[in-house]
């Protein structure tokens, strides 16, 4: 099971972030919001989640989320709780939001098949003369002839 801890505003102290569940059968859902310090929040990684007595901990430290809702924090530990014990292994990827671009990132805007149109394809109306460039300095040595 992988899930995302997205940043969406950063301050001084910490960072408001959005936990969600990565599911590409059923859809990405939104589990929880929380708020993470900076001493707690870890590098933009991907790392394995586990469920203790304590609550949730990355690589075997406690995460120190601070829940928005009280009761999203029982749901959503009791969920991870159920996951861990079939077995199953929990990751955590933490980043940053996508880029509002359109269609990022299915678009490639610079593909591999792109034509490539040479000057002697066109048609004499469309041939445009090339700017000529002159020094206006004529004692300025150019530097490449």
């Amino acid at each position: 099971m992988l899930l995302k801890l997205i940043k969406t505003r950063e301050f001084i102290s910490g960072a408001h972030c959005e936990v969600w569940e990565v599911n590409p059968v059923l859809g990405d859902r939104l589990l929880a919001e929380v708020f993470v310090l900076n001493e707690h929040l870890p590098l933009e990684l991907i790392y394995r989640l586990t469920v203790t007595r304590v609550g949730i901990c990355f690589s075997g430290r406690q995460c120190g989320w601070m829940w928005k809702i009280q009761q999203e924090q029982e749901v959503v530990e009791n969920y991870l709780l159920g996951i861990q014990r079939s077995r199953e292994e929990i990751r955590i990827e933490v980043c940053r939001p996508k880029p509002e671009l359109p269609g990022y990132p299915e678009v490639d805007y610079h593909p591999d098949d792109f034509p490539v149109v040479l000057i002697d394809d066109l048609d004499e109306n469309e041939v445009t003369e090339e700017p000529s460039y002159e020094l206006e300095d004529p004692e300025i040595e150019p530097l490449y002839r």
